[in-house]
């Protein structure tokens, strides 16, 4: 996604008409570009695991806030209309509100535990259980922003919520084919077994749902009421994630090179979280959650398709579908598309 094909209706500067990418409207062109991304993200995390087993997570994670700093800024410059804008804009912000900047840190720190526990998610679970128990984000994120932001969440959602738990634990549910064999593109962890993987899985799941969660909340309480371009929030935030994951791959003290195991796939794989993250900034921007949500259904229904019928890494059941179906509907009952459907004492 370069400048030169983020342009106005008629070719007049983006701030005067709104912005269209090859013709098409931004708000949409971001919501398509948002359910492929979303749905190849856990194919290309397997693709890279599949094609090398030596890279290191962590230097993934830290390849991929470099990215993600990268493409900050390509979009502050289209916004600021040019690099040079773009970076004075950046140190002016730096400068002048450096306590803004530095709370950006635990959000930072959030998303890189986040984005090492989808690794680790993908490598023990299918693509598409992954994928579905990954939507307990939702759960998670509603849990802290009543703690944190001392939010009331009403009697939908938390209807809501419930339904997403139930479905969640019918996907989670072990199946004898799954628990006894590995799929063909799953890393398998020496010395455990196929519930073990499971479960280990789950966890990661979980844990990356919490980060992704708080990290979320944290950065609401920051953006509140700000001015800020996002793309530069964003890029102030990689400059923290970058940081943090940095550190973790100092920390390891491996002595091989930090890009040792690499492959295309690998490459492709960083490019693809981060461009993840920048894409649902643009869908919050130019278009709204709820339509986000839409995205994020149709995400998993294909990542469950492509997993059972290309991957061969599930044999789907009844028991999966309802699950699928439960947790997609959870979803669209919590950002409010299914009001009009409900009885009054669910509302």
């Amino acid at each position: 996604m370069v400048p030169a094909i983020l342009e106005s209706a008629d070719g007049c500067q983006a701030s005067e008409k709104p912005l269209r990418l090859w013709g098409v409207p931004v708000k949409w062109a971001s919501l398509v570009l948002l359910t492929f991304v979303t749905t190849w993200t856990i194919f290309s995390i397997k693709l890279a695991r599949s094609s090398s087993q030596e890279y290191r997570n962590s230097s993934v994670v830290l390849f991929t806030e470099l990215f993600k700093l990268a493409l900050s800024f390509a979009f502050l410059s289209l916004e600021t209309k040019s690099p040079m804008a773009a970076v004075r804009s950046f140190w002016i912000e730096c400068r002048t509100k450096p306590l803004a900047m530095l709370k950006l840190c635990v959000p930072g720190l959030a998303y890189t535990i986040q984005n090492n526990l989808i690794f680790l998610s993908v490598d023990f679970l299918s693509a598409a259980v992954q994928q579905v128990t990954y939507q307990l984000k939702i759960l998670t994120a509603a849990l802290l922003s009543v703690v944190m932001l001392k939010r009331t969440v009403g009697r939908k959602r938390w209807i809501a919520l419930c339904i997403l738990v139930a479905g969640v634990m019918l996907v989670q549910v072990p199946r004898n084919a799954e628990v006894s064999s590995v799929p063909r593109m799953q890393h398998k962890a020496p010395g455990t077994t196929g519930a073990t993987r499971a479960f280990m899985g789950f966890l990661a799941a979980l844990g990356a749902c919490f980060a992704s969660g708080f990290g979320g909340v944290f950065m609401e309480m920051v953006l509140k009421g700000s001015a800020t371009s996002i793309w530069l929030r964003n890029a102030q935030l990689a400059i923290f994630g970058a940081s943090t994951a940095a550190w973790v791959v100092f920390q390891e003290g491996h002595e091989a090179p930090l890009v040792h195991g690499y492959t295309f796939w690998v490459w492709l794989m960083a490019f693809t979280v981060a461009s993840g993250g920048m894409l649902v900034a643009a869908v919050l921007k130019y278009a709204d959650n709820i339509l986000r949500q839409f995205s994020t259904a149709i995400s998993v229904i294909l990542t469950t398709a492509l997993s059972a019928l290309v991957l061969e890494d599930i044999t789907l059941d009844m028991m999966f579908a309802a699950g699928t179906v439960l947790t997609i509907g959870a979803t669209f009952m919590y950002s409010g598309m299914l009001d009009d459907f409900l009885p009054k004492w669910m509302q």
